[in-house]
């Protein structure tokens, strides 16, 4: 739907006819107020080929288009910058993300992102769109990272993320054990008084919620793997450290950085159902080598 079809067709069933088409888009296809505003300003809706408006009526067999507005340009600089891609259409992008990236540019660092990558490999396929991540991972976790394609990708993901239909799994090294072989860590969060950067367990905080399994036993350290229930800042980095298991690398959170130069945090599985056609999809990514190196160097056997 960016660049080359930017248009979602919906084909009118028995239950959607006598529905306007405002109340076809929003109730029974999960349109924002803000993208069915932007068709009223910026876009337009078609049935059998001819321009209606939001109020008037469809009927069974009708085909609906829905011409979404083109993006504007963007400020940010496309850069020539290799990119690991592991899945990829019109809609949706899913990019494993190197240890060391940033997601996006910040305010004194504009270059060299996932994002000025994905603005250039966009623009060698003659696609003009702008950068929507679904959600962002810090820089110094590798892995999955899922960019929507156009502005009814990103709301319909978006939701997903809010409901628990799109699901995000970590794999981790942790030192030590935790308490149980598989648990929910329910903690609060917020920003530690008087840091811009550091976040703490804190009962006026908003609510955080990981899920953890113990995969197997390191020596002295654990691989876990994660499954967010909310996607706070720093979760599970702090939610284990606050329970005396911090990742290894992870020294702004009390890991030890011996053994490896960054947080041991890998986002490894997600799972989606695709925005236009509704297909559970499930991308794998496998752990970089320098997870795969700490990992042998405390296997136990």
């Amino acid at each position: 739907m960016n660049g080359v079809d930017n248009n979602l067709i919906i084909n009118i069933g028995p239950g959607e006819a006598g529905c306007t088409v405002e109340n076809l888009l929003r109730k029974k296809r999960g349109f924002s107020r803000a993208l069915v505003r932007g068709l009223k300003t910026r876009g337009q809706v078609l049935v059998n080929g001819v321009r209606v408006y939001m109020r008037d009526k469809v009927k069974a067999g009708d085909v609906l288009t829905v011409c979404f507005p083109k993006d504007d340009s963007t400020e940010l600089e496309p850069e020539n910058i290799p990119l690991e891609i592991l899945y990829e259409d019109a809609d949706v992008l899913v990019l494993n993300k190197p240890a060391g990236m940033l997601v996006h540019p910040v305010r004194h660092e504009q270059h060299g992102t996932l994002a000025n990558a994905v603005l250039f490999h966009w623009q060698h396929k003659g696609v003009k769109a702008r950068f929507r991540p679904v959600y962002r991972i810090d820089r110094n976790t590798s892995g999955i990272v899922l960019v929507a394609g156009n502005s009814y990708a990103a709301q319909q993901l978006a939701r997903q993320l809010d409901t628990g239909v799109l699901r995000r799994r970590y794999l981790a090294v942790a030192e030590g054990t935790p308490p149980r072989r598989r648990g929910t860590i329910d903690l609060p969060l917020a920003l530690k008084p008087g840091s811009a950067a550091r976040w703490t367990v804190d009962p006026g905080g908003k609510q955080a919620v990981t899920h953890f399994q113990l995969i197997s036993k390191l020596m002295g350290a654990s691989l876990l793997c994660l499954e967010l229930e909310t996607g706070r800042t720093h979760q599970i980095r702090v939610h284990m450290s606050h329970i005396g298991c911090p990742l290894v690398g992870d020294e702004q959170y009390g890991g030890d950085t011996e053994r490896l130069g960054r947080q041991a945090l890998h986002a490894a599985t997600i799972d989606f159902c695709h925005p236009r056609t509704g297909v559970p999809v499930r991308i794998n990514c496998p752990l970089p080598a320098d997870m795969r190196g700490l990992i042998k160097s405390l296997s136990i056997n």
